[in-house]
């Protein structure tokens, strides 16, 4: 098979900055701003806030700033680097399926693998939760995501559903 690059779609990656540091922004204005919430409920919500969309902010800075492709597929299978709980290299040979889903209207690419479990060893806590959550919503934790891919999303789909077709032996018509 030949190696396929897919890179992030620097616009939307700039925009999901924009996003990211807007709600940073929001959340330190409930901490910092006398609103008629219980105090312990608006700390929380703050920080909270502060610490997730941070880490997206700085994951998406990386990834910008980097020169890692989103996406690489091989004959080894997929490495994914597409989001901020990016699962790294999925072998061919543990992916059962893969389908666009939907959630509050973003699409994503969800594969689904023999072990998710395997793809979440060696992360850290916040990426581990991350991807326990997309397991609860979206039935896995490997969730390939349209807003950092931009129009290469419909083409690595199509491609993703040939290449299992092929290497499990089922024709093509």
């Amino acid at each position: 098979m030949e190696t396929k690059i897919i890179k992030f779609n620097k616009g939307r990656i700039i925009s999901l900055i924009f996003m990211a540091l807007l709600f940073v922004i929001a959340s330190i204005f409930i901490i910092s701003q006398p609103i008629k919430i219980p105090s312990p409920l608006k700390y929380l919500a703050g920080v909270l806030g502060i610490l997730f969309f941070g880490a997206i902010f700085i994951s998406m800075v990386l990834k910008l700033a980097g020169n890692k492709p989103a996406i690489i597929i091989d004959d080894k299978g997929i490495t994914d680097n597409a989001s901020a709980v990016s699962a790294g290299l999925i072998e061919w040979s543990d992916i059962l399926g893969v389908e666009i889903t939907s959630v509050n209207n973003q699409l994503f690419i969800s594969i689904y693998v023999k072990n998710p479990e395997k793809y979440m060893q060696n992360t850290g806590l916040f990426k581990k939760w991350m991807m326990k959550m997309n397991q609860s919503i979206q039935g896995t934790n490997i969730n390939i995501p349209k807003t950092t891919l931009g129009d290469d999303f419909d083409e690595l789909y199509k491609l993703l559903v040939l290449e299992l077709q092929l290497r499990s032996g089922n024709k093509i018509a």
